[in-house]
C-alpha cells in the first residue's frame, strides 16, 4: 500500500525496537543545508542519531525509520514524566 504523505524513503541503520507505545510527537529542526547533509548525517551509522521523518524546506517527506521502530534522535530524554521519549 502506497503512503500518499511519504515522498520517498531512505532508511537509516540508527533505530532498535520499541519498548514503549508511541503517545508524542517530536519535531526537531536542523540547520543543516542542504538537506541531502540532514540526510547523510541521519543515516550515517557512526553518527547513531535519526528520525523517523526529515521534512525538506520545500515539504519533501522522506521515511528514514518505520514508524514501528524507535528512531534515536532524542538521546537521554524526559518531558513531563515520560522518559526515553524516541
Amino acid at each position: 500500500m502506497k503512503d500518499e504523505l511519504v515522498h520517498r524513503e531512505q532508511l537509516s541503520p540508527n533505530f532498535n525496537e520499541r519498548t514503549l507505545p508511541i503517545n508524542m510527537v517530536v519535531l526537531h529542526y536542523t540547520e543543516m543545508k542542504p538537506v541531502e547533509t540532514a540526510l547523510e548525517r541521519l543515516c550515517d551509522p557512526d553518527a547513531q542519531v535519526s528520525a523517523h521523518y526529515l521534512i525538506s524546506e520545500e515539504g519533501e517527506v522522506t521515511r528514514l525509520v518505520p514508524e514501528g521502530k524507535r528512531a534515536w534522535h532524542a538521546g537521554a530524554s524526559y518531558w513531563r514524566g515520560h522518559k526515553d521519549v524516541n
